[in-house]
């Protein structure tokens, strides 16, 4: 019986000790949806559509490879417009840390543009993105955007990562 119930407090004290304080879990908030509008608020991202664009490609310009393609996709919202979700995957550098309980950081990326001009011809058009993160013990998270040098983006607490880039 003694043994049954010291085996019993260990399996306990065991499970006890692998619980995570709820305080302990950093969250993570670095998805950006970005969409691509004319100045007229139409979706440039409807490949069927003449003067649209046929695909979006995103490319790292701080990897050790020049240019490396970073993943993103291409999705459409409840109300059938398109946008680019980036999730991460470009390099990240340190812009700050002297703060050892809050760094910046950032990545800066090529947006690839490709727009079919005829069968056989395609036009591309390359943007700079620039992205900031803020890192504490408790939050990662996308903080701003620029999009060819231009501030699109601030991030607000509770609000999605929600991008307009206008061409």
């Amino acid at each position: 019986m003694k043994q049954k119930i010291s085996i019993f407090l260990i399996a306990v004290f065991s499970l006890l000790a692998c619980r995570q304080d709820e305080e302990s879990i950093q969250q993570i908030d670095q998805v950006l949806n970005i969409y691509v509008k004319n100045a007229d608020g139409k979706d440039l991202l409807k490949p069927k559509i003449a003067d649209n664009y046929t695909s979006v490609a995103l490319l790292d310009l701080l990897a050790d490879t020049d240019q490396k393609p970073v993943n993103s996709s291409i999705l459409i919202n409840s109300d059938s417009i398109r946008y680019v979700e980036y999730v991460g995957g470009a390099t990240r550098l340190i812009k700050d840390s002297i703060n050892p309980d809050s760094k910046s950081y950032y990545s800066s990326m090529i947006m690839r543009f490709t727009k079919k001009i005829t069968e056989t011809q395609n036009s591309v058009d390359d943007d700079t993105i620039r992205i900031e993160y803020n890192w504490t013990p408790q939050k990662f998270e996308v903080s701003k955007m620029w999009h060819s040098n231009k501030l699109v983006f601030t991030k607000t607490d509770t609000q999605p990562n929600i991008v307009n880039i206008v061409k």
